[in-house]
């Protein structure tokens, strides 16, 4: 049987989208961007000394360049472990220094004797922020940083020059910068929407996709099982048809002799079909999931009682021994379970292990599991000393309609584990194997509730309330 493969979360998944977004729809603006530090370095010409301008020229080639490796190097490591994560918080840590190139320009050319320059930087630093709105509010960390390096120190200007006038503008920039946030934060609202949207679009495409190749897999075995059990279903029903033949060619006057050797047959066919039937339309019904479960209190050491009287000439007639575990030393000696679902399961299981044990012992024992729940930690485990089952073939040990054939060493056809695992999600367990080709099998149903339901109810309640 396929399994389902682990689906990424939806942090996982927008850090995907998000880290290709920046990385690839957005490609960094080179040409653009030296001709914009050009520019600039031509405005600082002549304004501030060539020591000052080296400076602020070095550390704008250097920022850029950073970028540039860092977005090439990552475009090819995107796809390793963590490496969106890495893209997003790297490029934001980048986008600190990129600002910085403004903020830096800001502080050189910051004059407030000098209205036009006033004007050209003012309207510069808008034109920065608000264009940096766009590509940036995809991550937020990136925008604030790059806006926050970019406006600072221009702010701090105005700040240390303390006119009055200015600190109008100081207010009217901050107010202006908290409506740009506002707009950001809107903005990245609405690409993570986008990308839940996109998100749920494609597990509902992953999730019909499943569905349908499981489907298609349940289809084609069970059309497979069905091929193969007709065949078995056949056997007893052409059997029946056999006999009948003999007896109506049979002179009456030995037809007396024959009955006599006919009827245990024809009766030995009957009750194959019949069981066969009757295990078919019990996992359909298991499967259907209209059965009623009647959970009532169960005490181990009747269980067990009825167990031994019921497999032991079983076990005696192919000299094996049959042992049950002592449950003195067990303080919850009481299963709160459906008797009846119950005692097929183990029945099942250990009808099994007689079958597959040539020589040695089959043992029926009680476990405690702390890795369940209190109140489900008990399990009954089923160990033989048989034949063993290859690990390949427990995976599809508890499938009704596996691909493997084993009906030659099983009159149930493979439905009496199926049937038995279905009865235990009835009662809230499960089942499981361990087993290897010549050290026999060990069959375990954990999960099993040593309270009543009222009780298991309300400690569920308590652990929620907690």
């Amino acid at each position: 049987m396929s399994q389902a493969v682990p689906v990424e979360s939806l942090q996982t998944f927008q850090e995907k989208v998000f880290a290709r977004h920046v990385l690839f729809d957005l490609p960094f603006p080179i040409a653009p961007t030296f001709l914009l530090l050009g520019l600039i370095g031509w405005v600082l010409y002549g304004k501030v000394s060539d020591a000052w301008l080296l400076l602020w020229a070095g550390w704008a080639i250097a920022a850029v360049l950073a970028r540039m490796v860092f977005d090439r190097r990552m475009r090819k490591r995107v796809n390793a472990e963590h490496g969106y994560a890495i893209a997003l918080r790297g490029g934001a840590a980048l986008s600190l220094p990129l600002g910085l190139v403004s903020g830096f320009f800001a502080w050189l050319y910051f004059d407030v004797n000098e209205p036009t320059t006033m004007a050209i930087l003012s309207t510069y630093m808008t034109v920065i922020i608000v264009g940096s709105v766009a590509p940036t509010s995809v991550y937020l960390p990136t925008f604030y940083l790059l806006v926050l390096g970019a406006y600072g120190p221009y702010l701090l200007k105005l700040l240390q020059d303390g006119r009055a006038g200015h600190w109008v503008v100081l207010g009217l920039n901050l107010l202006f910068l908290m409506v740009t946030f506002r707009y950001a934060h809107a903005a990245h609202r609405m690409h993570r929407e986008a990308v839940r949207l996109r998100y749920e679009k494609q597990q509902l495409i992953e999730d019909l996709s499943e569905r349908r190749a499981a489907a298609e897999h349940a289809s084609s075995t069970k059309s497979l099982f069905l091929a193969g059990v007709s065949h078995d279903l056949k056997q007893p029903i052409r059997a029946l048809g056999l006999y009948l033949g003999v007896l109506e060619h049979t002179q009456r006057q030995e037809r007396a002799d024959v009955v006599d050797k006919v009827a245990p047959k024809m009766q030995m066919a009957l009750g194959e079909l019949h069981g066969q039937v009757t295990r078919l339309l019990e996992l359909s019904r298991l499967e259907s999931g209209a059965l009623e479960v009647t959970m009532v209190r169960v005490d181990l050491d009747s269980l067990f009682a009825g167990l031994h009287a019921l497999f032991e000439a079983q076990a005696a007639g192919k000299g094996i021994r049959l042992r049950f575990a002592n449950l003195e030393r067990l303080r919850s000696r009481a299963l709160w379970v459906d008797l009846q679902m119950l005692e097929s399961i183990l029945q099942n299981l250990i009808s099994n292990a007689i079958k597959h044990t040539a020589v040695g012992t089959v043992y029926i024992g009680v476990r405690q599991r702390k890795a369940y729940r209190r109140g489900r930690q008990l399990c009954i485990e089923v160990r033989d000393t048989g034949s063993g089952i290859a690990l390949e073939q427990q995976s599809y040990l508890f499938d009704a309609y596996r691909s493997f054939d084993d009906r030659k060493a099983s009159e149930s056809h493979g439905l009496g584990l199926a049937i038995a695992k279905a009865q235990a999600t009835y009662l809230g367990a499960s089942i499981a194997v361990r087993s290897a080709p010549g050290r026999g099998s060990v069959f375990t149903v954990c999960g099993l509730s040593t309270h009543n339901g009222k009780l298991e109810q309300a400690q569920d309640q308590s652990a929620l309330r907690s």
